[in-house]
């Protein structure tokens, strides 16, 4: 009798470290938007407070850009780096490690100084690049069915945190009689809490260990995954900019500090309701190219609106129309990282990729813009020049949406034998070594 060799097997993927019943999937949802919720406010905080950090450290208007520009470079340079934390310490592990790192961030910038400011930035920049990443990876694993539901929760989670932070900030200080650091410092307390939620999952749970995984590197050879890339690149560009100006331009045409804030969040707030429901839109579409499409006609509308009526009343509605375009094309540049996906591991490695492209592009718009105020005197030649790049953005997002899906990077391992070095595997299972084949004996 001739034994049978043994069957090749692939690593399969992590499974969920969730059951699969509300009861217990709706917790460990909560705690995942909570972490949410924390990877905007100590960024976005900034932008209300910025007049007065100008006058107070003495930094011109491209000293300011770049403190806004700093965390962006960071999302990109170090968003890269996640998919290996991961694979080294595992998800969880790795959020809460980014958790005290952006709390470590937040009380570096109490002290009121330009070297502190941007070293609080840098830390608080790094936390939530690695963060960015790991949790598109953990929402296409644990949430599978759910990937535009939970994608969207997670957007308006991100969206939510910032307008409150854009809303409340000025008002908390003045309340609370605190200095522009202490304005800042004041959104260590979500992050306390988000650390404080997670730190007791890690010793009622583990994650099972995980291998590198050779392939990955056709992502970066997918027509697709660039797609998706330079989408997220050109509406992180818009954001940022707009998001990091948009209150000095209120104040420059005639609204106060705290009124600047709150258009800010009525902006931002606005954002929430498309960034809840076009992900939600987009999983049941098999195309999405009309959402970016309509996404950057927003964009455009409100960017018009702001060069021919600025001040006045009509300031809510352009703030209303930036905020509905900045959420539907934020939220479907992060559904796209899942949709176009087939697994975690593609998901983690597209998010990497998007996003290191994304942000350092990104990175150019608030120092260019804020440049351009002290070249021309005038907010209008900005202005124009977001009008233009939303123009690709719109393209490269109706490229993305056509319903494709990045190359299989693990069928891609198989055949080639992972001769390509690629970053690390998300969420993969060790690997069982090979069968050993028995020849069948001489007769």
């Amino acid at each position: 009798m001739i034994p049978r060799p043994a069957p090749e097997t692939t690593p399969p993927e992590t499974k969920p470290l969730t059951r699969a019943t509300p009861r217990h999937l709706l917790p460990y949802a909560l705690a995942v938007l909570l972490v949410g919720i924390n990877m905007r406010p100590a960024i976005v905080a900034v932008s209300p407070l910025l007049d007065e950090i100008r006058h107070a450290t003495g930094l011109s208007n491209g000293g300011a850009g770049a403190l806004s520009t700093l965390p962006l470079i960071c999302f990109g340079v170090f968003a890269p780096l996640a998919p290996r934390l991961a694979r080294r310490w595992g998800m969880e592990r790795t959020l809460v490690a980014v958790l005290a790192v952006l709390l470590c961030g937040t009380a570096v910038r109490l002290v009121p100084a330009p070297l502190p400011l941007f070293a609080g930035s840098f830390l608080a920049g790094t936390a939530v690049a690695v963060a960015n990443v790991v949790i598109t990876a953990l929402i296409k694993r644990d949430f599978a069915h759910r990937v535009g539901l939970m994608s969207g929760l997670h957007t308006t989670m991100l969206v939510g945190g910032g307008a409150v932070a854009a809303a409340t900030t000025v008002p908390l200080r003045d309340a609370l009689s605190l200095s522009w650091a202490g304005g800042l410092a004041l959104w260590s307390v979500p992050a306390m809490v988000a650390l404080a939620v997670w730190a007791p999952r890690l010793r009622r749970r583990r994650e099972r260990p995980a291998v590198p995984a050779r392939a990955g590197g056709s992502m970066w050879r997918s027509g697709l995954a660039w797609a998706v890339a330079l989408f997220y690149a050109f509406q992180s560009l818009l954001y940022y900019t707009a998001t990091t100006w948009l209150p000095s331009f209120a104040v420059d045409h005639g609204s106060s500090e705290s009124g600047a804030g709150v258009l800010l969040a009525v902006c931002m707030g606005s954002a929430v309701i498309t960034s809840l429901l076009v992900p939600i839109w987009a999983q049941r579409s098999r195309r999405q190219s009309h959402l970016a499409l309509a996404g950057t006609a927003l964009c455009v509308a409100a960017f018009a609106g702001m060069l021919s009526a600025p001040a006045g009343t009509p300031a809510v509605l352009w703030a209303v129309l930036l905020g509905l375009g900045l959420g539907a094309v934020l939220s479907l540049g992060i559904a796209y990282m899942s949709l176009c996906a087939r697994t975690a591991h593609e998901a983690g490695l597209l998010s990497a990729m998007s996003q290191c492209v994304g942000y350092l592009l990104a990175a150019a718009g608030p120092v260019a813009f804020g440049a351009a105020r002290d070249l021309t005197g005038t907010w209008t030649a900005g202005l124009i020049a977001l009008v233009v790049l939303a123009v690709p953005m719109g393209i490269t997002g109706a490229l993305a949406g056509r319903g494709g899906r990045v190359p299989d990077a693990t069928a891609e391992e198989r055949a080639g034998g992972g001769a390509a070095a690629g970053p690390a595997r998300i969420g993969a299972a060790p690997s069982p070594r090979p069968a050993r084949r028995v020849r069948p004996p001489r007769r």
